[in-house]
């Protein structure tokens, strides 16, 4: 088990990384379910760098995904929670996985789709598909984690309680998204992915003071 000083730096470092990386990556949030328009943008990309940006966002998820094991193995031990925190932290490990896949994909893609001449359009249009498929599920899976975490939180006074209400209210939006096909829509998935990013690092701050 990581120490509770831990924990907080990750759940602080974690957020702040993977908003970076989002900003940052080769891709335009807007264009994002739009395949065409990723690969063209993937196609004047540098392929190293924007396989870097996918690397760098999987860092920061995993850091984000590690900080809150702490609070999830505290709360294993609590008989009236354990069911929700066993199971959202299954979830997440779960749901992490996947999500380092599609990142996995889409680095292909990019190289893919830097073959000169469009020689690998094909490939890295299947590829970004495939990416997507694997990201909705893994997002939907992680997100579902977070939320039962959130409950768990809530009823054990794990964090901060309206921070754990907050938490589950993402992490129910954020399986809402992909499993209605709005997975790529970003007026509906940016209210877990930002809501979670501001959540998660004010958890990382209150746990960070409280040592």
């Amino acid at each position: 088990m990581i120490s509770k000083r831990l924990a907080a730096i990750l759940l602080i470092l974690g957020p702040i990384i993977t908003v970076i990386a989002a900003f940052t990556g080769p891709i335009d949030p807007e264009i994002f379910g739009d395949t065409q328009a990723v690969l063209g943008e993937l196609a004047q990309a540098n392929t190293d760098m924007a396989k870097i940006s996918f690397l760098i966002l999987d860092v920061g998820l995993l850091m984000s995904v590690i900080g809150f094991r702490y609070f999830v193995v505290g709360m294993n031990s609590n008989e009236s929670v354990s069911n929700y925190s066993s199971i959202g932290g299954m979830l997440l490990i779960i749901g992490i996985t996947v999500v380092l896949g599609e990142q996995f994909l889409y680095g292909a893609a990019a190289e893919a789709a830097a073959i000169p001449g469009g020689a690998g359009m094909g490939t890295a249009a299947a590829m970004w598909a495939g990416g997507l498929a694997l990201g909705a599920g893994g997002t939907a899976v992680l997100f579902a984690g977070y939320a039962l975490i959130g409950i768990a939180a809530f009823l054990s006074g794990a964090f901060n309680k309206i921070l754990a209400v907050l938490l589950a209210i993402a992490g129910i939006i954020g399986v809402a998204g992909p499993v209605s096909g709005n997975y790529t829509e970003q007026y509906i998935m940016i209210i877990p992915y930002l809501g979670g990013v501001i959540i998660t690092l004010l958890i990382g701050i209150l746990t960070l003071r409280s040592e």
